[in-house]
C-alpha cells in the first residue's frame, strides 16, 4: 500500500485518502460521532483519519464498508493491474492483452444474454397467446 502511495506521489497524484473520506461522509450527511460509531471508534479518531495522508487496510475496509465506497480505487494505478488470482501484471501490453481477454469474455456474455433474452420474449408471445384463447 506504501508503494502504491509512493507510486501515486511520484507521478504527480498526491492523495489524501483522509480528505476522500470525510468528503464522502459529508456527501452522505455521516458526523464524525455517527462514523466513529459505525467504525467503533471515537469521534476525536474520526477528525484524525480525515487529516491522515494514509490510512491502514483495514481501516479503509471498515470506511469503505461504512460509507458505501470503495476507497481502495484511489490506490489504483495506470502502471499496476491485478488480474485473475492476484498476479500483478505491469506495462500498458500485460494489461491490453488482460483487458483483451476480459473485453472478449465479456462480449460472449452480452450475446449469451441476448439469445436468452430473445427466448423470452417468444415464451411471452406465447403465454400471451394462450391467455386470450
Amino acid at each position: 500500500m506504501v508503494f502504491l502511495l509512493r507510486m501515486m506521489k511520484f507521478a504527480g497524484m498526491a492523495l489524501n485518502i483522509g480528505e476522500k473520506v470525510r468528503q464522502r461522509a459529508k456527501e452522505l450527511r455521516i458526523g464524525p460521532t455517527e462514523l466513529g460509531k459505525m467504525i467503533n471508534t471515537s469521534k476525536q479518531n474520526v477528525y484524525g483519519i480525515f487529516r491522515r495522508k494514509s490510512l491502514d487496510t483495514e481501516l479503509l475496509r471498515k470506511l469503505s464498508k461504512a460509507l458505501n465506497y470503495d476507497f481502495f480505487q484511489y490506490y489504483i494505478n495506470e502502471s499496476l493491474t491485478f488480474i485473475g488470482e492476484g498476479s500483478p501484471t505491469y506495462g500498458k501490453k500485460g494489461r491490453q492483452a488482460a483487458g483483451s481477454d476480459e473485453i472478449q469474455k465479456l462480449k460472449k456474455e452480452l450475446e449469451d444474454l441476448r439469445e436468452k433474452y430473445e427466448l423470452i420474449k417468444k415464451v411471452n408471445k406465447l403465454l400471451e397467446k394462450q391467455k386470450t384463447r
